[in-house]
């Protein structure tokens, strides 16, 4: 948190603010303090590159490349987002691939456009840096680089003795104020510092493609009718507006949203940005542009274009980078919880698992079956997610992502989720939104909404079968979890222990964090290990990864809990939870009233524990337990056949809960 500012303080930095980024000078003063400083000129790719790598970065435990920009927006893309650093790397290397078009291809809702505002909102902040600071000819539309007026001549000495990379020509209207008004004094051209803003239209272009008749000024800028008279250069300099969100983009980045709906003559234009950084000035020359171009499209529209043999030359000037959906259901509950703070969902209470369950129903529709004999889609699923399935290891998680590269381009989108979440929450009707309501929402909605044949419609109902499945599971572990009071202490008192106990199998320098230096037997020791399928031979090498694991998570400043790392998570729970019969047999409703006495205290004992501890409201928390009951009794909680409706045999609110309590009663 920060420190309370004063009213002054506030009215200091307002007073500030635009004096801030002001500098002004000529272009002798420019050169002197490139020559002195060569990083304060780059090219667009040089500086969008940098202001994405100013937010940071770090690597996981398992060696994935995390992008501070992307950390806590976009989830479960890690590959998508390294491909882009990559690109965006090579191309401030001044390598080839920068006069490539980089295209964003992917689902709707897969995250495309958010990618892209998070670039430019980084590039925004960055030239409002010292580091990152702009300059231009000044009152130049396309924030014209001054070194343009240093002339080819010059250029390789500069670069040979003064490392400062030169590219590209004044604009036809900064030529003709170099002649016009300085008299061609290059060392007089006025030079200010800008700031790269979307809103006021400066180093940040932005075009939809939604209108396929969309004028080409919209790009390439406007003309002035009355100024088309006269010499070639001077119409050049002063009928052409230089005022297309090309112009702008100059230096910059340029956003083509929807890219392949832009008619052709529009494409062409990008193929001449791309391949020969002009922009074309019709019948009046061209006008040199340095800047990113980001596109993005779905796959239909993209197969429509690639179908187009008249398209060769610009699909050869593109690099296409998937963006799937999420394919983590952790990372998709992160991406709903990001919707829902965006005010999404608002207005009923969502029981803990809801999300959860919404999530495993979208990511499973989004996954291809598995190839492997055994596996079912619902392993996959938690294989993807981390969690331990035997027989299945890392390796096999990682053979089956390169085979299945297409994996998450189809399937259901966040965004219909959090529609659907949404339209529950809004009903006056419902004050808590239970898993299974969550999870028949998402079935209704594909009913009533999208023309599923035959084979699809089979197809969704395993998918609901499966996210019963999961949820039988998760809802079990959330009562026995809340069955022992002191169950997240004694998780990481075994977890300490654990740790304490390998480290002296190592060379690795652990050192405990726990003052009592406490330390299991051996016994203790090969029973967690044997819990998730480490074999004596392979012991010394799964202990050294854990403790790798988890002094990567200290370097990080994070504290490693029990639940840090998925097969120590299953295996300390596994060693001290209670087992489903005694489970079932504890809460099962007796028949005799001393019994029932201390039925009700337990029952009532977990529900507490479950509102305090782990966000349950007293509707939710005692369906989660009574649901627990049914299922651990091997009662069904739904019918649903390949083609016919859904029927629940479980109350789906707490109002139906209620009136069966009062039956009950």
């Amino acid at each position: 948190m920060t420190d309370r500012p004063s009213i002054d303080q506030i009215l200091a930095e307002s007073d500030g603010e635009l004096g801030r980024y002001a500098w002004e000078g000529t272009f002798a003063d420019y050169l002197r303090l490139v020559v002195e400083d060569p990083t304060r000129s780059r090219l667009a790719h040089d500086l969008v590159y940098e202001a994405v790598m100013a937010k940071g970065g770090e690597t996981t435990p398992d060696g994935v490349p995390v992008f501070g920009l992307f950390k806590d927006s976009i989830f479960g893309l890690e590959r998508a987002l390294d491909r882009i650093v990559r690109y965006l790397e090579a191309s401030a290397s001044r390598m080839e691939v920068r006069k490539r078009i980089l295209l964003l291809l992917g689902p709707p809702a897969s995250g495309k456009s958010t990618i892209v505002e998070l670039i430019k909102r980084a590039l925004e902040e960055y030239t409002r840096t010292d580091e990152g600071a702009v300059y231009s000819i000044a009152g130049c539309p396309m924030q014209e680089d001054p070194l343009h007026l240093v002339p080819e001549s010059m250029r390789p000495a500069l670069l040979e003795h003064y490392g400062v990379y030169v590219e590209g020509e004044l604009c036809p209207r900064c030529l003709h104020l170099l002649k016009t008004e300085y008299g061609g004094k290059a060392s007089q051209m006025p030079v200010r510092r800008v700031v790269f803003s979307e809103r006021s239209a400066l180093g940040i272009g932005y075009f939809i493609a939604s209108n396929p008749r969309g004028d080409s000024s919209v790009l390439v800028g406007s003309v002035d009718q009355q100024m088309l008279s006269g010499e070639r250069e001077e119409v050049a300099a002063k009928a052409f507006r230089l005022d297309g969100e090309l112009n702008i983009a100059n230096r910059g980045l340029m956003e083509f949203v929807e890219i392949f709906k832009a008619e052709k003559q529009l494409l062409t234009t990008l193929l001449g940005l791309a391949q020969e950084q002009i922009i074309k000035n019709e019948k009046f020359g061209s006008v040199y542009a340095n800047e990113v171009v980001v596109g993005h499209s779905n796959e239909g529209d993209f197969d429509t274009f690639s179908a187009d043999k008249h398209s060769e030359a610009l699909k050869d000037r593109i690099i296409a980078v998937e963006v799937p959906y999420n394919l983590r259901v952790s990372e998709e509950v992160r991406i709903c919880e990001g919707m829902l703070a965006s005010g999404m969902a608002q207005g009923a209470h969502l029981a803990p698992l809801t999300l959860r369950m919404a999530s495993v129903f979208a990511v499973l529709s989004r996954l291809d079956p598995p190839a492997r004999q055994g596996m079912s889609l619902l392993d996959k699923m938690r294989l993807y997610d981390g969690n331990i399935v035997k027989p299945y290891s890392r390796d096999d998680v990682a053979e089956m992502q390169r085979q299945n590269h297409r994996e998450g381009m189809t399937g259901l989108s966040p965004r219909y989720v959090m529609n659907r979440l949404d339209n529950m929450a809004s009903s006056p009707l419902v004050s808590c939104i239970f898993p299974l309501a969550a999870v028949d929402s998402l079935w209704r909605g594909l009913r009533e909404n999208i023309s599923l044949d035959e084979e699809e419609r089979g197809t969704y109902i395993g998918f609901l079968n499966d996210t019963i499945r999961e949820y039988n599971d998760l809802a079990t572990r959330e009562v026995q979890r809340a069955y022992d009071e002191n169950f997240e202490q004694a998780a990481q008192i075994l977890l300490d222990g654990y740790l304490n106990t390998i480290a002296g199998f190592s060379d690795t320098g652990f050192q405990p964090t726990d003052a009592t230096d406490r330390t299991l037997s051996d016994r203790d020791v090969r029973d967690i290990e044997r819990e998730v399928g480490v074999s004596e031979r392979d012991k010394p090498e799964f202990r050294q990864e854990i403790l790798e694991i988890v002094a990567k998570w200290r370097e990080r400043g994070l504290s490693f809990g029990y639940a840090s790392e998925p097969r120590l998570k299953a295996a300390i729970e596994e060693h001290l939870l209670p087992t489903r019969r005694s489970l079932l047999g504890a809460l099962s409703r007796p028949r005799g009233e001393r019994q029932r006495a201390e039925w009700r205290r337990l029952r009532n004992a977990i529900q507490g524990r479950l509102m305090n501890k782990h966000g349950y409201c007293q509707y939710c928390s005692d369906d989660l337990i009574s649901y627990v009951v049914t299922v651990l009794d091997g009662n069904a909680v739904h019918k649903a056949q390949k083609n016919e409706e859904v029927e629940w045999l479980w109350p789906l609110t707490h109002q139906a809960t209620e009136a069966a309590d009062e039956t009950e009663a």
